[in-house]
């Protein structure tokens, strides 16, 4: 988020720590002028990410090559994480 100055809106600091939200308090996901805070079903947490590539690093062989061939082009993008998180 932004540095605070004289203009900043400290409500901000109650809003979710979503990918969607905007430094203006704006969602980027949906076409809403505001946020409407934790009880969006499009709420997406910062470290949702790391976790749902976690998940996949735990599933089985041919089930990490289907869901690589089916919506990755048959790149497995998640292993990076597993790598990382070994260091």
């Amino acid at each position: 988020m932004a540095t605070f100055s004289r203009y900043s809106n400290i409500e901000l600091l109650n809003l979710p720590d979503c990918w969607g939200l905007t430094e203006s308090g704006k969602c980027s996901f949906l076409m809403l002028n505001a946020c409407i805070g934790a009880g969006c079903k499009f709420c997406r947490e910062k470290g949702s990410e790391r976790a749902s590539q976690k998940r996949l690093c735990s599933l089985d062989e041919k089930t990490q090559a289907h869901i690589a061939n089916k919506y990755y082009g048959g790149s497995r993008p998640w292993l990076a994480v597993l790598k990382s998180s070994r260091r």
